[in-house]
C-alpha cells in the first residue's frame, strides 16, 4: 500500500515525544514488511502493522509501542560506526 506523505509526518511527531532527536522527515523507503524512515538525522524501520494502524485508527498504537518503536531509532552518526562507512542521508 502507497501511504500519504501527511501519514509519516504524522508519526513523526508522535514519535518525537518519545525520542526528540528523531529529526525532520527527508524520505521513505517502501519494503515488503516495512517502511525505511529517513529522517535528517537518521533512520527507523516502521512496521507495515503500525502504518496502517496510523493510517486507519492512530489511537490503536499504544504509548508503550511508539515508545518502543521510537527506541529502534539509528542516528546517522551510529550507523556510520556500525558500518565502518559513510551513510548518507540523501533520498
Amino acid at each position: 500500500m502507497k501511504f500519504p506523505l501527511f501519514l509519516y509526518y504524522e508519526l513523526l511527531i508522535r514519535l518525537t515525544i518519545f525520542k526528540p532527536e528523531i529529526g525532520e522527515f527527508s524520505s521513505a523507503l517502501p519494503f515488503d514488511d516495512h517502511i525505511l524512515l529517513k529522517t535528517d538525522r537518521g533512520m527507523i524501520n516502521i512496521p507495515l502493522e503500525i502504518m496502517n494502524m496510523q493510517f486507519n485508527d492512530p489511537r490503536l498504537i499504544s504509548e508503550r509501542e511508539m515508545n518502543k518503536l521510537a527506541a529502534t531509532f539509528r542516528p546517522y552518526g551510529e550507523i556510520d560506526s556500525m558500518t565502518g562507512s559513510a551513510v548518507s542521508n540523501a533520498s
